[in-house]
């Protein structure tokens, strides 16, 4: 009896030597592969930037008239060391024809007709939320946030949220051009005078509530920084305007 009782200990305190070798091995593995990586950002001639400093140093720099837009143009690996190249754009706080911030503005009133035919009057409108982008045909930019600008529609196509795109393109002009990019937003155009009020600055979002107060605008789409693909540097991040239509919905 003895003799098995110590063969059961002995085979128990094994058992719990390899689960014990399991667990530690998996909990060594866990820092490595890609979680391991150190991403740092570099403004021209500055300073290498982690993540916190950036973000510190570009919240510093925004004001009421306009934020610093980090746009990256080059990455390169060195090792476990990342380094992304960065652009620092200004981007102004859009404002109407008359200098006025558009966030806390009603929106202009407008009766105009999409490309198709059908009536879009604000006043009709009124207790829907909206999503304007205004762009034109030969706005880089523009063209830029179109897929993003398309996945967002689709991702609140549920929702009672209107997406029109507005711009002083003529119709003609506007047809061919979504037949290479397809842009999923009602379209409207030759609406030159109404542009002109709104803004100078392309692309331009807006997001109105349901009581027709434009909540937000936002000029460019920040980018995406995606430490997982150090090759492309043209990915641009929704997640401020999905925030922004959270807020009016």
């Amino acid at each position: 009896m003895k003799k098995m009782r110590s063969v059961n200990i002995i085979i128990l305190y094994a058992q719990l030597l390899i689960v014990t070798f399991f667990v530690s091995e998996k909990t060594n593995a866990q820092p490595g592969g890609d979680q391991s990586q150190i991403v740092y950002f570099k403004s021209g001639n500055g300073p290498l930037w982690n993540k916190q400093q950036l973000d510190s140093f570009l919240i510093a720099r925004t004001s009421k008239r306009s934020r610093l837009i980090p746009k990256i143009s080059a990455a390169e690996q060195k090792g476990d060391t990342l380094v992304y190249q960065l652009n620092l754009v200004q981007d102004p706080n859009p404002t109407d024809i008359n200098g006025r911030y558009l966030t806390g503005q009603p929106l202009p009133d407008f009766n105009f007709k999409d490309i198709y035919g059908k009536e879009m009057k604000l006043k009709d409108l009124k207790g829907k939320p909206l999503v304007i982008n205004f762009w034109f045909a030969g706005c880089i930019p523009c063209l830029s946030e179109l897929p993003e600008l398309n996945a967002l529609k689709e991702k609140y196509k549920n929702s009672d949220v209107i997406f029109l795109s507005m711009t002083f393109e003529k119709k003609s002009t506007v047809i061919n051009y979504l037949k290479k990019h397809p842009f999923n937003f009602i379209p409207i155009s030759d609406v030159k005078a109404y542009c002109d009020h709104m803004t100078d600055l392309y692309p331009l979002t807006l997001f109105i509530d349901k009581t027709g107060i434009i909540s937000s605008a936002e000029h460019l789409m920040p980018p995406l920084f995606n430490y997982q693909v150090s090759k492309r540097t043209d990915q641009l991040d929704p997640s401020l305007f999905e925030k922004n239509i959270n807020a009016i919905k």
